[in-house]
């Protein structure tokens, strides 16, 4: 199972909050109406699909091992 390491670009990020419905347990919508994140590591896959969900790209998601973008 792999590991991701998750990195969230505030300045891009326009508070639409698919990525909280898709990974809930990782990322929220904080008190400011930005994503931010719960955990900054997981093995979650969930967390790939809510990169994929945010509208801005402002969620990058990369393996841990190896440092390569994952999405």
């Amino acid at each position: 199972m792999s590991r991701y390491r998750i990195v969230i670009d505030r300045s891009l990020c326009s508070g639409f909050g698919a990525c909280a419905e898709h990974a809930p347990a990782l990322i929220q919508i904080d008190s400011s109406g930005l994503a931010a994140l719960r955990t900054g590591e997981t093995d979650d896959e969930g967390i790939l699909d809510a990169a994929d969900a945010c509208p801005m790209g402002a969620i990058a998601v990369y393996e841990s091992d190896s440092g390569e973008q994952a999405a």
